[in-house]
């Protein structure tokens, strides 16, 4: 896994990616799952990074062994622009602006695994032990269905001048 960050030194960035936290949700671990969330989500908002690019790739059955890598930039935590590099290309393909809505901002993403937890779904996710982001969330809301389950793995993720 590669997390890109501007502004810091080599061996900051290498204590930050040797050192990403892992957390394995299982029920029995709801209340540290939820205090997991709620200790990397303020590490996230202390760290306050307001313009950033991250880029990541959703895993499903459309394309389980080479999805897209979707790299997203915010802004006041709304979604300017989305482009996506399909596996085996060297050129981006850009999302329509309309389409924004159906990509994630990282507090989004925060969202999402505190509303799983909170319906009770088996959730699994990991964050950087810097400034928190989620670095992969797997959801499945639903054991029995195939097809439900959101597999997102952030690769990187590069804060911006504003």
């Amino acid at each position: 896994m590669r997390v890109k960050a501007v502004g810091r030194t080599a061996l900051e960035l290498v204590i930050r990616v040797g050192a990403l936290a892992v957390l394995v949700g299982a029920p029995a671990a709801r209340a540290d799952d939820a205090s997991a969330l709620d200790e990397h989500r303020r590490l996230w908002q202390e760290a306050a990074i307001d313009a950033y690019v991250y880029a990541y790739n959703k895993y499903c059955e459309c394309h389980p062994e080479t999805p897209p890598e979707t790299y997203v930039t915010v802004r006041g935590n709304v979604v300017v622009d989305v482009r996506h590099q399909p596996f085996g290309f060297d050129h981006y393909v850009q999302a329509e602006p309309r389409n924004f809505e159906w990509y994630w901002t990282i507090d989004q993403l925060f969202d999402l695994v505190g509303n799983a937890l909170e319906r009770g779904s088996v959730v699994r996710a990991e964050y950087d032990a810097s400034i928190g982001f989620p670095t992969h969330v797997f959801i499945d809301h639903d054991e029995d269905l195939i097809g439900d389950e959101v597999d997102v793995r952030v690769t990187k993720l590069e804060p911006l001048d504003e």
